[in-house]
């Protein structure tokens, strides 16, 4: 396999999967492991933003593979990692970056009043059950290789008291948390880690762009002075996949640029 300049490790277990990774920093973090080496397949759910990112990427087609995919279904999820596995083998390396944030529509009423069940539903099926119900569909070959490499993508919204998401998204990412200390802990044993990653304000498609009101104001409690790029994010990811971070699991690593809400 092609080294890069970061002096990693490089063995045969060299294909990724990414939800969310057309927009974003699930585009980022393919972007990312593309240029590293690895054999990428990601999903998302419009099929323009799968053609967009894929002309956006570039690369030979045996290195890239994608699909629309609703992640709360089981049975495509399911078949996309058949299809993926029939196509280059087992997947070793799982980032679980597909999420949603429902806006608030009504800013002097309480989020809790209106958030309906069905919204919550949702938001906590693509947040936190989709990341579950693949670390459990992916954990048995990973068990069995005796090597694995989970990300979840979480929130500082899950960290501390949440000053923009709602309910639901501040729950679901919480859950992640817990979620990646509970699979690290089973998972230890067999050569896998599992690790989390809590972006604070970041520049993407999910937080809108930099003028927006809601980031001017966000910069106030940012001690570096400006937002998160999607980039460093996917920094953060390439290192904890890498061989240099075999002994980091359970653990969730803050990129907030120091921001810490009370």
């Amino acid at each position: 396999m092609p080294k890069t300049g970061n002096n990693f490790d490089y063995s045969d277990r060299r294909v990724a999967l990414v939800t969310g990774g057309a927009r974003g920093i699930g585009f980022e973090i393919v972007r990312r492991f593309l240029a590293d080496g690895y054999q990428v397949a990601f999903v998302a759910t419009k099929v323009e933003h799968v053609e967009r990112a894929l002309v956006a990427f570039d690369c030979p087609r045996h290195q890239i593979y994608a699909e629309t995919t609703d992640v709360t279904q089981q049975n495509e999820l399911e078949r996309f990692v058949e299809r993926v596995q029939a196509r280059w083998g087992e997947i070793a390396i799982l980032v679980n970056n597909a999420g949603i944030s429902p806006k608030r529509v009504d800013q002097d009423t309480p989020w809790l009043s209106q958030t309906t069940l069905q919204e919550w539903a949702r938001v906590i099926d693509v947040n936190l059950t989709c990341p579950f119900n693949l670390i459990r569909l992916l954990a048995p070959a990973m068990i069995a290789a005796g090597y694995g490499r989970i990300i979840n993508i979480g929130s500082l919204a899950g960290r501390a008291m949440p000053l923009i998401a709602g309910p639901h998204y501040a729950a679901s990412k919480a859950g992640l948390v817990g979620l990646t200390r509970a699979a690290a802990r089973d998972l230890a044993p067999h050569g896998i880690t599992v690790n989390c990653i809590a972006p604070g304000r970041i520049l993407s498609d999910l937080t809108g762009p930099s003028g927006a009101a809601v980031n001017r104001s966000a910069l106030s409690r940012i001690p570096v002075g400006r937002l998160g790029t999607a980039e460093e994010i996917a920094h953060v990811a390439a290192f904890l996949v890498s061989s240099m971070a075999g002994f980091i699991t359970g653990a969730t690593i803050d990129v907030t640029g120091g921001e810490f809400a009370a």
